[in-house]
């Protein structure tokens, strides 16, 4: 109720900042066409690959689709690269043998896979990471709009993503249903909510400026405030990240507003779904650099802690921390377990 209640107090902000998704799409919403094209890899089973489906207006709004072949609804994967909101791509995994493997295990199981593509954050942006994060919301919505056509169950759909798209799929499925009840646009009056999110070298929250509150506290002894912060991410990376000119603006309503919009662990509520994360990649110590900053451990540590304030289930990973409560459930078996019939 009172994450509802700061929404509904956000709200005009908020839809300010996300004023693209509002406008009607040039892309044609009615009809889907689809025409299978030779797959990445090899598959071990019988399915179909779709590549370049387009959700939306601009260049990397496309998707690829990965289509078990059966006659009923199947469950869905949404697969959200990493890259910092820089770089990256749908295909990034599509050579490594783990992503593949991964891939024809689900469509084994007659569970469906979407890669999704998003724009970036731009030098001198002022969309920030706003632009990203709703392009990634609204691939989520068009799937559900398109549910039949792609022959998916969209009540049966778990994200998972690494880095940035770890952060995104937090970012969507934490948050309160972002339909849009008066939109003009079809796609977004499709619910937001999923029943899984596998976070992998995930970060905690999107309000970067209390970091060293939420998320490293434990370091503040040791000098690691937000200066401290500012001076591993980058001044210029930090202001991109929010589309501000100047550090003075991220104390400003507007920024203020959008900040807690951000903040994946003040998102938590008991009625969000089931969460795994994994940061397993950078030792626990004081960070040293920022992808020590960006994938450290205690970004996973603070998830798991905020989850289980807020009563809901996380099983996390973080052998450097000595935490694992996963009991060797897999992703893959924890995927089947969400989502799989």
């Amino acid at each position: 109720m009172i994450k509802q209640i700061l929404y509904l107090t956000l709200a005009v902000v908020f839809l300010f900042s996300c004023k693209n998704d509002d406008d009607t799409p040039t892309v044609d919403t009615a009809t889907l066409e689809l025409t299978p094209t030779s797959p990445p890899f090899s598959f071990t089973t019988e399915a179909n690959f779709y590549s370049d489906i387009a959700y939306g207006d601009y260049e990397r709004n496309t998707f690829d689709f990965f289509a078990p072949t059966t006659e009923f609804n199947t469950p869905l994967v949404i697969f959200i690269h990493g890259g910092g909101f820089t770089g990256g791509d749908k295909t990034i995994h599509y050579n490594e043998i783990e992503f593949s493997n991964l891939v024809n295990a689900l469509l084994s199981q007659n569970i469906a896979v979407a890669s999704i593509n998003y724009r970036f954050i731009n030098d001198n942006d002022t969309e920030g990471v706003l632009k990203s994060l709703n392009d990634s919301k609204r691939a989520l919505q068009f799937i559900k709009y398109h549910a039949n056509n792609l022959n998916i169950n969209k009540n049966k759909i778990l994200l998972i993503g690494s880095s940035a798209g770890a952060g995104t799929s937090l970012w969507i499925g934490l948050s309160d249903d972002m339909a849009l009840d008066n939109s003009s646009d079809p796609i977004l009056l499709e619910s937001t909510r999923v029943q899984g999110i596998v976070g992998l070298s995930t970060q905690s929250s999107y309000d970067v400026v209390e970091w060293h509150n939420s998320t490293f506290y434990e370091y503040q002894s040791q000098g690691l405030d937000f200066e401290a912060i500012l001076n591993l991410a980058g001044e210029q990376t930090l202001l991109n990240f929010y589309g501000i000119n100047n550090l003075s603006e991220l104390n400003s309503p507007e920024i203020q507003a959008i900040r807690v919009r951000l903040d994946m662990l003040g998102l938590l509520s008991s009625d969000d779904p089931e969460i795994l994360v994994s940061n397993a990649d950078v030792p626990y110590t004081y960070p040293e650099n920022n992808a020590d900053l960006l994938h450290h451990p205690l970004h996973a540590k603070a998830i798991l802690d905020n989850a289980t304030q807020n009563n809901v289930v996380c099983k996390a990973y973080i052998p450097q921390m000595g935490i694992d409560n996963t009991n060797g459930e897999s992703i893959l078996e924890f995927i089947i377990r969400k989502i799989g019939d």
